[in-house]
C-alpha cells in the first residue's frame, strides 16, 4: 500500500480551510438566529452559538468587533450576524467569525421593552400606592376587547354566572396590528368616560407579536391615567405585558379577569345565611334571658302580694311623719320655755343696758331659731315628698293606671295559661274596676315548648 495516497488530518483540515476561505459564498455570510451558550471572555472576545429550530453553529466575535456593539449579547436574544465561515484547524470544526451583530426585529422590541419597564419602575408607575381599589359589589363593568374572539364570550358567561346583577358594556376594539395601539388607547378613553365601576382590558392568547400592543408604553400610560379601576387579562398565565405591571389588578387570563371583577353570588348567599342565623341566635338568646328575668320577678313575694308592699310602706311613712311632728313640737316648747325664762330674768335682775343687750341676744337667737326651723321643716318636707313619690311608684294602682291588669283565680294571681281549664272563672282587675270572666279556651305559649 502506497502511503502517498493518504492525507494527514492536518493536511485535510488545511485544504478544507483553504476551500472555505476562497469560497465567495462563505467569506461573506448573513445569518439570523438565537444566541446560546454566550460567554464574555476577559480579553473582550465573545464566544457563543447561533441556533434555530433545527441546527446550531459555533461562533466567535473578536474584541475589535465586539467593542463597537450597541448592546450586550445575552442568552436567548434573536440577532442578525454578518461575518465569514471558516474552519478552526485545531478542532477541525467549522464556525462563523462574526464581524457585525444587531438585534433582530423582535429582539429590538424586547430591548426597548426592558428600557421602558425599567424607566417606569424607577418613576414609580408600578407602586402599589397608585393602584386604585376595586369596588366590592360593582353595578357596571366595561369590557374593552374584540367582539370576535373567544375571550369575550367566556367573560360574559362568567360575569352572568357569578353576578347576574352587573350591567356589562362591551367596547369592540382592534387588538393587534399596526393600528391597534391607537385603537386601544381611544377605546380606553371612551371606557373611562362612561364612568362605570370597573374596566376590563382583555384578549385571548397569541404569539408575542400578537400581544405586543399591550407592551407599548403609550398604552400602559393610558391605563395609568384612567380614573376607573382597570383589570387586565392579556393572553395566558405565562404572558405578562407592560400594561399588567401598571393596571390596578392583573389577571392571568380574560376569564380570570371577569372572576376578579365581580363577587360570586353563591358566596354572597352563604354570607347572608350566616348573618341571618347569627342574628336569629342573638334574638332568641335575648328572649330567653328576658323570659328568665320575668319569671324571677313574677315569683318575688312582694309582687305576688302588692297590697302588703304598699301597706308596709304606708305604715312606715305614718310613723316617720308622727315622729317628725313630735320632734318639731318638742323643739318649739323648749325654745319658748327658754325665752320665757330670759324675759323673767330681764324683768327682775337687770338695768336698762342689760335689758337692751338681752333683747338683742333674744332677737338674734329668735332669728336663728326661725331660720333653723325653716331649714329643718323644708328638709323634712322634701324627704317626705321623696318617700311619697317612691311609695307611689311601687303602688299597684299606678301600675294599673299605665294600662296593665292582673288576673286572679283559685286564690292567687294567674301567671301561666296552663294553670287554667275551660270553664274556670277568673277575675281581671283594672285601674278602675274589674270583670269576671269564664275561660272558654286555653292557648299555651309555643315558645315555652322549645
Amino acid at each position: 500500500m502506497e502511503n502517498t495516497k493518504y492525507l494527514t488530518v492536518g493536511a485535510l483540515t488545511k485544504y478544507l480551510k483553504y476551500k472555505f476561505d476562497q469560497d465567495p459564498y462563505l467569506t461573506r455570510v448573513f445569518l439570523k438566529g438565537e444566541l446560546s451558550n454566550v460567554k464574555h471572555h476577559t480579553s473582550g472576545h465573545i464566544f457563543f452559538a447561533l441556533k434555530d429550530g433545527s441546527s446550531v453553529i459555533r461562533a466567535i466575535m473578536f474584541s475589535r468587533y465586539a467593542n463597537g456593539m450597541k448592546f450586550k449579547p445575552e442568552e436567548g436574544q434573536s440577532v442578525l450576524i454578518e461575518g465569514r465561515v471558516s474552519i478552526f484547524e485545531s478542532s477541525g470544526q467549522y464556525q462563523i467569525y462574526a464581524e457585525k451583530m444587531e438585534m433582530d426585529g423582535i429582539g429590538l422590541l424586547f430591548e426597548q421593552l426592558e428600557k421602558d419597564k425599567k424607566q417606569l419602575a424607577e418613576q414609580g408607575y408600578f407602586s402599589k400606592e397608585h393602584k386604585k381599589p376595586l369596588p366590592k359589589y360593582p353595578k357596571t363593568v366595561t369590557i374593552v376587547s374584540s367582539e370576535t374572539g373567544a375571550a369575550i364570550k367566556d367573560m360574559l358567561t362568567t360575569l352572568s354566572r357569578r353576578y347576574p346583577l352587573v350591567e356589562v358594556t362591551v367596547i369592540n376594539t382592534l387588538m393587534q396590528g399596526t393600528k391597534s395601539r391607537q385603537a386601544v388607547i381611544d377605546n380606553l378613553e371612551h371606557a373611562d368616560a362612561l364612568g362605570n365601576d370597573i374596566v376590563i382590558l382583555a384578549r385571548g392568547g397569541g404569539s408575542i407579536e400578537d400581544l405586543w400592543t399591550f407592551n407599548e408604553k403609550e398604552v400602559a400610560l393610558k391605563v395609568f391615567d384612567m380614573k376607573t379601576p382597570v383589570i387586565t387579562g392579556i393572553g395566558h398565565e405565562t404572558d405578562t405585558t407592560l400594561v399588567d405591571y401598571i393596571s390596578d389588578m392583573r389577571a392571568p387570563t380574560p376569564t380570570a379577569a371577569a372572576e376578579m371583577a365581580v363577587p360570586d353570588q353563591r358566596d354572597i348567599m352563604e354570607r347572608l345565611t350566616q348573618a341571618r342565623n347569627f342574628i336569629s341566635d342573638r334574638i332568641f338568646r335575648k328572649l330567653d334571658v328576658g323570659r328568665n328575668q320575668l319569671d324571677a320577678l313574677s315569683s318575688y313575694y312582694k309582687l305576688k302580694n302588692p297590697d302588703l308592699l304598699y301597706d308596709q310602706q304606708a305604715e312606715k311613712l305614718v310613723t316617720l311623719k308622727d315622729g317628725l311632728d313630735d320632734k318639731m313640737q318638742q323643739s318649739i316648747r323648749e325654745r319658748h320655755y327658754r325665752l320665757s325664762a330670759l324675759k323673767e330674768g330681764v324683768k327682775y335682775n337687770t338695768p336698762e343696758p342689760a335689758i337692751r343687750r338681752s333683747l338683742e341676744i333674744l332677737d338674734d337667737r329668735k332669728s336663728r331659731l326661725d331660720r333653723s326651723m325653716t331649714i329643718r321643716t323644708n328638709e323634712s318636707k322634701h324627704n317626705l315628698t321623696r318617700m311619697v313619690e317612691s311609695l307611689n311608684s311601687l303602688s299597684p294602682t299606678n301600675v294599673l293606671l299605665r294600662g296593665y291588669s292582673y288576673t286572679t283565680g283559685g286564690g292567687g294571681i294567674i301567671k301561666d295559661a296552663a294553670d287554667l281549664q275551660p270553664g274556670d272563672e277568673v277575675q281581671t282587675t283594672f285601674a278602675r274596676g274589674s270583670i269576671v270572666s269564664k275561660v272558654t279556651e286555653v292557648n299555651e305559649d309555643d315558645r315555652n315548648q322549645k
